[in-house]
């Protein structure tokens, strides 16, 4: 069963509904129009983020652990409670703490199955600063925790949007859902930061309400990798960011520039009909352009997803950046769609989701701001289907994106991730020998192979190396088969460490995405999209 847990699909209903859904944006809007960046206040200095007066809250450090590696922890000082917690943990270890004046110690203890046996600090609070040496089971670091902001989520929601720099480097700013699974968090508390640049994929930690660090890894922070501070106009309006690469840093990026302007684009939430009648729920959003633009559906994979998910969202911003009008939508039976959802990839319900994705992409063709020559469908996982199946059906659909979508048949594809347990465990995993078995099976079920050869658009496939839901070996060896028999509009990539999500992972594991750096398909869509979609195409 495939599940797709960033963009598109997932095999649990109330796992991915958490993942994924945020709530509903009110339609129309229109982000704030540009204005001239307020003048900045003095750059802090180090010792101005790693100090507060007192204890009371949340500080952050890095410490080394016994195996060498790095640790983002937490301390929370509450009152007369005190708590640790180690990033991306979810699990809270009670601390006994002792101070005498500026001088303060504390301890936890582990049990059976905890990272550590028992963690002491011994340090000081001067001058605000609060920093000691931090021992975790005989590994001695030297650390200076830094205080960590509570912010309003009114504030945080103003912040949402792209932001682009000079140099063309576009940022994705999305306010972070709350899900955490298997004893982990997969967001931060307050905001995401994506550079569609590197990829990377980042929780943002408030220092205030303006200026935040960017954490080392998706759910990981300390050691910080860089800072942002947000920049209003007048009237409380977000107009861009400011970037420093060190979280302590003055001079601005070498690499981009520091000011980023924020993008301007109209969002509105718009109702269109499948061919059977059943109302659908859609959000179309569009940059500022004075000529058409060529524009993207996106589809969801198994999952009940909605038009306002996370990654809904953050390839709506990708596209946005890239100047593509993008419609996301309510999947039947889901949200303000009607309908009823089947999450089963039968050739029926496939056919339905099929029919609801032509009636999307008619609707984006009626639009006068849409160039109807240039309309793409992009998802991924079950979308893998989905997409070929549309796309046959329809000449409004001009170019197809597929983002760990299976090339083989239903029947062989549950085979596969019956084998690898879609990536929940550390199952052993011997990829020519599950590939040997797909090849000898005879397909079943609903089988894409016949429809894709039959396709005339230009179509990407994108895949990760250890991806434990789709069999991408498999995948990829049907599709040459096509492409040597003359079929030259397709194309594909397969990324080193992608796992189904397209996240950097080094297995693959569904409890490896809160550690990941990255994700790593922008760079080729975008190389992509400029060869196959620009104008003239």
């Amino acid at each position: 069963m495939i599940r797709w847990i960033i963009v598109m699909d997932m095999r649990i209903f109330s796992t991915l509904l958490l993942l994924v859904v945020l709530s509903a944006c009110a339609a129309p809007t229109v982000t704030p129009a540009t204005a001239s960046p307020m003048p900045l206040p003095p750059t802090p200095t180090a010792a101005t983020f790693a100090s507060r007066d007192t204890l009371t809250g949340d500080w952050l450090g890095a410490t080394a652990k016994p195996d060498g590696t790095t640790a983002s922890i937490q301390i929370s000082f509450d009152g007369s409670e005190a708590k640790l917690n180690i990033e991306p943990r979810t699990q809270l270890w009670k601390l006994t703490v002792t101070q005498n004046d500026e001088n303060i110690q504390f301890t936890a203890a582990g049990a059976t199955r905890d990272p550590f046996q028992k963690i002491v600090f011994a340090g000081t609070l001067i001058n605000g600063v609060f920093s000691g040496e931090l021992d975790w089971d005989g590994t001695a670091t030297a650390v200076t925790f830094t205080p960590i902001a509570v912010v309003d989520q009114n504030i945080l929601e103003k912040y949402e949007g792209v932001y682009r720099f000079e140099s063309g480097r576009a940022l994705s700013i999305i306010v972070s859902p709350e899900y955490s699974n298997g004893g982990m968090y997969f967001f931060s508390k307050t905001l995401m930061m994506t550079d569609f640049d590197s990829g990377t994929l980042r929780g943002l930690y408030p220092f205030d309400e303006y200026t935040f660090a960017v954490g080392a890894l998706r759910v990981v922070g300390a050691p910080f990798a860089g800072r942002i501070q947000f920049i209003t106009d007048d009237q409380g309006n977000t107009t861009g960011l400011m970037w420093w690469d060190d979280v302590n840093g003055v001079a601005p990026s070498a690499t981009s520039g520091q000011f980023a302007e924020r993008v301007q684009y109209t969002s509105e939430d718009v109702p269109f009909t499948s061919a059977d009648g059943t109302k659908l729920m859609g959000r179309i959003s569009l940059p500022e352009s004075n000529i058409p633009l060529p524009a993207f559906m996106e589809l969801h994979g198994s999952e009940p997803g909605t038009r306002d998910n996370f990654g809904n969202k953050v390839i709506a911003h990708y596209m946005i950046s890239r100047g593509f009008a993008v419609l996301a939508y309510d999947k039947r039976g889901v949200g303000d769609s009607e309908g009823i959802y089947q999450e089963a990839p039968s050739s029926s319900n496939l056919q339905k989701i099929a029919e609801d994705t032509i009636a999307g992409v008619e609707y984006l063709a009626s639009r006068s701001e849409i160039d109807a020559k240039r309309i793409g469908l992009i998802g991924g996982s079950q979308a893998g289907w989905v997409i070929p199946f549309a796309a046959s059906q329809s000449d409004a659909i001009t170019h197809i994106v597929i983002l760990s979508g299976p090339v083989e048949s239903t029947f062989q594809e549950d085979v596969f991730s019956s084998y690898t347990n879609d990536g929940d465990t550390a199952t052993n995993y011997d990829d020519a020998k599950i590939t040997q078995q797909l090849r000898d099976l005879k397909p079943g079920g609903f089988d894409p192979i016949p429809i894709i050869a039959e396709l005339k658009q230009p179509g990407l496939w994108l895949w990760g190396s250890v991806d434990k839901s789709v069999p991408v070996t498999f995948s990829a060896e049907n599709l040459q088969v096509l492409i040597d028999s003359g079929k030259d509009n397709f194309s594909y990539e397969i990324f080193l460490n992608g796992d189904h999500n397209l996240n950097e992972s080094p297995h693959g594991l569904f409890n490896e995405i809160p550690y990941s750096p990255r994700v790593l398909f922008y760079s080729a869509l975008t190389k992509w999209l400029e060869t196959n979609m620009s104008k003239g195409q």
